[in-house]
């Protein structure tokens, strides 16, 4: 029989890995070749603009989004098209998303409906910068590690 595999995905907003749980007592691994940096953002030239206003004589000062902002986006559009293809290729039975609340925010704004389907739970810390050790205290609630 094959075994369920979960797969951490353990993201902020500059890195993101994979982590495998293979079965209760393995603990966490590196799923090799699972890991992304984001790249920098590129800080606009120009400042805002002026247009003009549809509704008569007057101007309305143009809001800008921020560069990080739209980085952060991308990086974490990119992150699940990687889970989500590995998921096709059957890498993994189940997911559990492990990231701050501005990244899991934006991560969760890209899982398809089969990617949420394999959807275990969600823990809204970074703990990016910890051991593998500690993030397996962290989704003991979760999974019988």
């Amino acid at each position: 029989m094959k075994p369920v595999v979960t797969w951490v995905v353990l993201a902020n907003a500059r890195t993101a890995k994979v982590l495998a749980h293979r079965r209760p007592g393995k603990g966490l691994s590196p799923v090799s070749g699972k890991i992304w940096q984001a790249p920098e953002a590129s800080m606009p030239r120009d400042k805002a603009g002026v247009g003009h206003s549809v509704s008569g004589p007057g101007i309305a000062a143009v809001e800008q989004t921020h560069p990080q902002d739209l980085n952060d986006a991308r990086f974490a559009k990119e992150v699940l098209g990687h889970v989500s293809k590995a998921r096709l290729d059957k890498q993994f039975d189940r997911l559990i998303l492990l990231a701050g609340p501005h990244m899991l925010g934006l991560l969760r704004t890209h899982l398809d409906p089969a990617l949420r389907a394999t959807l275990l739970g969600e823990i809204p810390k970074d703990l990016s910068h910890l051991p593998i050790s500690d993030v397996e205290e962290h989704i003991g609630e979760l999974i019988a590690v």
